[in-house]
């Protein structure tokens, strides 16, 4: 078994790696999550294939981690930016699961971030940010003698250009797109050349090439076309290799092909379509798989800490004694007396987490049968919650024992995400028995929710992976969402309704409800039914296993791409020397067919002989 093969050093590049009760870490979305727990993961996966795999995860240093706790490392990196030279510091810490992080600071770019401010709002401010630190982590990664490099998301797409052909010819990029949504576009200044050299690009061979979309920087286009043109992978976190489902199909689907698609599904023409594109053809035309992200045994109901007495009890004890996990003094007692861990042989503890939360949510005993609608997330565009809304008073003439719970807040400066809560606030002074919202993020109350809870309400806008799903699920807490992205996943044990007019919300609210109806119809009439769907999402397989062994014969097929590339580049030479006094003859004559009779190999052979023209050739 060659080097490569049975030892590979992985670089895995992200600006978020989760590990926040570490205090050295931040998870703002999902990719947090994932970088968390993939790396161990990965570790545990090669293993079992007899590879010696060593990571290092490249992150930012941001300013509220106490860097006394992290190993400075004897390196000083270079960066430039807007024709000033300065350098970044780097740290290293190794957890207690053996993964390695390496942490990049500069004082001047990072010393206004924070545990919830890690991007910054103004465009020229993020990319002169992410320049600077794809730079520090481009100049370390040359120094280390990385077999593979894994970028995840637009923040480190940078790194490649940073690192140069010279690198790339010889060491595999691979990059995981978590949310195309979001693809690092910014204005121009002064020009599409001029832009690039404030970061310390050469834009005129650069711009047009990578980077310019519709009179502005992508930098996500920019490191797909520069990943995909040195033979490595483009993955996102849903799907399966060939992109037939998933995210990974979802990218590739035009605006044509969205909206013929709402057409069939309203019989009438569609008012707007969301693309998950957005509009970067991109994705139409180069090969994006999907790799669905899985999940830790740790969300499982027998293993999940926040319903361990003894997890709760020493969360209280760092919060204080005036500052309680949960509001009503009963299921504080309760939870903190004893575990409430279950599995499918023991529901009835579920049942118990039921009545708790309700007693926490309304503060009183359930009363007959009650169903407990719930919602976790943010209160953003893309989790459309504000479709619960919509929803209410119609599901409650429907089914009077339905009762919702939702745990939801908007990021500052969101109008639509703050709209909601208002609305939300304004539906709880209503229903004050029947209908309660809180805004503020508690983890073990956001865990009770979902353990107690009947139904999780996910009518998402879009989702490339979806955790919240997987998190439902395994509780035991039936999804009712829109079937998006990785939502689908779940399909065998959810309710999943259609809809991709989102001008018309008065028609998707309608779908939704359909959805509920459905669920609530099953739930009151076939209990078994019922009962064999809750069963059917607990036993749901979330493991980490077929996704880390795919990552891993990524790194390998990484690899061997750069073996046949290296083959390709020898057979041309040795050709090209073999011409010898001719060479000026066949380029003049050789003249490769354009488009579908086009071969790329004579491309290559054309490309090299051009390189390699005399000087004094005329022709």
């Amino acid at each position: 078994m060659s080097m490569e093969k049975d030892k590979l050093r992985i670089a895995i590049a992200a600006w978020e790696i989760g590990r926040v009760e570490s205090g050295l870490g931040v998870k703002i979305g999902g990719l947090g999550t994932i970088l968390e727990e993939l790396p161990p993961e990965l570790v545990k996966a090669a293993s079992r294939r007899g590879i010696q795999l060593e990571i290092e995860i490249l992150t930012p240093c941001f300013a509220h981690y106490d860097k006394k706790r992290l190993r400075k490392l004897p390196l000083s990196l270079p960066a430039r930016l807007l024709d000033v030279d300065f350098t970044f510091d780097a740290y290293e810490h190794v957890f207690p699961d053996g993964q390695k992080v390496v942490y990049f600071w500069d004082n001047l770019q990072l010393s206004w971030t924070g545990p919830a401010a890690v991007y910054p709002d103004d465009p020229q401010m993020a990319v002169l940010l992410y320049a600077s630190v794809c730079q520090a982590m481009a100049a370390y990664i040359n120094q280390r003698g990385f077999h593979t490099i894994h970028l995840h998301d637009y923040h480190v797409g940078l790194i490649p250009f940073y690192l140069g052909d010279e690198y790339l010819k010889n060491v595999p990029i691979h990059f995981t797109i978590h949310n195309a949504t979001y693809q690092g576009i910014v204005p121009l200044i002064g020009g599409g050349y001029n832009s690039l050299q404030r970061i310390n690009l050469p834009g005129e061979p650069l711009f047009h090439k990578y980077f310019d979309f519709f009179d502005n920087l992508n930098l996500m286009k920019a490191c797909m076309l520069k990943v995909h043109q040195n033979g490595g992978k483009i993955t996102t976190v849903s799907g399966d290799l060939e992109g037939t489902w998933g995210y990974a199909a979802e990218l590739r689907m035009s605006h044509r092909e969205i909206w013929e698609i709402a057409l069939a599904q309203k019989g009438s023409p569609p008012g707007e379509v969301f693309v998950p594109n957005r509009h970067l053809e991109l994705f139409e035309k180069l090969p994006v798989a999907g790799i669905t992200n899985g999940m830790s045994d740790l969300n499982r109901p027998e293993n999940l800490p926040e319903l361990k007495a003894d997890v709760l009890r020493g969360m209280q004890e760092r919060r204080g004694l005036h500052n309680p996990l949960f509001s009503n003094p009963v299921t504080q007692l309760e939870m903190l007396r004893k575990d409430h861990t279950f599995d499918a042989l023991r529901l009835d503890v579920k049942a118990q987490l039921k009545r708790l939360l309700h007693l926490e949510a309304f503060n009183d005993e359930p009363q007959g049968e009650v169903i407990l609608m719930t919602a976790v997330g943010r209160l953003v565009a893309q989790k459309n919650l504000r479709l619960v809304a919509d929803i209410l008073q119609a599901t409650f003439a429907y089914a009077p024992e339905v009762k919702f719970v939702i745990l939801a807040s908007a990021p500052p400066g969101d109008p639509v995400g703050k709209a909601t809560e208002e609305e939300f606030w304004r539906l709880a002074g209503l229903y004050p028995h029947r209908f309660r919202f809180l805004n503020v993020f508690n983890q073990p109350l956001s865990r009770l929710i979902l353990a107690g809870g009947d139904f999780s309400l996910i009518p998402s806008r879009f989702e490339p992976c979806g955790l919240v799903d997987y998190e439902s699920s395994l509780l035991g807490n039936v999804v009712i969402g829109r079937a998006t992205g990785g939502l689908t996943k779940v399909r065998h044990c959810a309710y999943l309704y259609e809809w991709q007019d989102i001008g018309d919300p008065a028609g998707e609210a309608r779908a939704f409800l359909g959805a509920v109806i459905t669920a609530l119809d099953i739930y009151r009439n076939h209990p078994e039914r019922h009962k064999e769907m809750v069963l059917k999402a607990m036993a749901t397989d979330v493991s980490w296993d077929k996704s880390a062994d795919q990552y891993l014969d990524m790194y390998r097929y990484g690899l061997l791409v750069k073996r046949w590339h290296w083959g390709r580049r020898h057979l041309i030479d040795a050709f090209l020397g073999f011409l010898g006094d001719e060479l000026e003859m066949v380029n003049r004559f050789f003249v490769p067919g354009l488009k579908e009779y086009g071969d790329q190999y004579d491309w290559c052979l054309k490309e090299a002989m051009e390189r390699r023209k005399r000087p004094s050739s005329t022709h």
